[in-house]
């Protein structure tokens, strides 16, 4: 440990005191005294295919085959919700309306077993593979978790972007 001796001169030595005798001016505070808290924005991205093809064979689908893909890039801060589609933000607040969205997360939706007749799928939900959909999970402030489906594709494998509030299902709570 190091001790150092200072020394003061001029006119600050002839003001030094060993009391305090006047309370230091502080800037105002926060409500509550507590310190203001930014949330720093909440990102993350997934890429999603969102034109494929259908290989028909004999009237039944045999393949999905993807041709392109395109990353989506997501954004949470101050208590909205924004999806980057390659082209434009999107807000996606309203699909999860009411509550302030604290985080968000984006990954391709889950398929189930791939149907289809003529080269076409029935649902973009049964392509055999993650195609088309854009899984949207959200938490709110008050803890709960939310996520929703949107559509970048159509069944026939067609690009749907951009991407629009429309296009995502009603959320379901985790």
């Amino acid at each position: 440990m190091t001790c150092a001796t200072v020394g003061l001169s001029g006119s600050i030595a002839a003001s030094a005191t060993s009391t305090k005798t006047t309370p230091v001016a502080h800037g105002a505070s926060p409500q509550g005294g507590e310190k203001s808290f930014i949330p720093l924005p909440r990102l993350d991205s997934a890429n999603i295919i969102t034109t494929f093809g259908v290989l028909p064979a004999a009237g039944a689908a045999t393949s999905v085959v993807p041709l392109s893909s395109q990353t989506f890039t997501g954004s949470a801060r101050r208590g909205h919700v924004f999806v980057n589609d390659g082209t434009s933000w999107a807000d996606l607040t309203s699909v999860f309306s009411p509550g302030f969205l604290y985080d968000v997360t984006l990954a391709p939706s889950p398929s189930t077993t791939l149907l289809g007749t003529g080269g076409v799928l029935s649902s973009l939900t049964a392509s055999g593979i993650p195609v088309g959909r854009l899984r949207v999970t959200v938490r709110k402030a008050d803890g709960s978790i939310f996520v929703s489906d949107c559509s970048v594709a159509n069944t026939s494998g067609a690009s749907t972007l951009p991407l629009t509030a429309s296009d995502c299902t009603t959320p379901a709570r985790l």
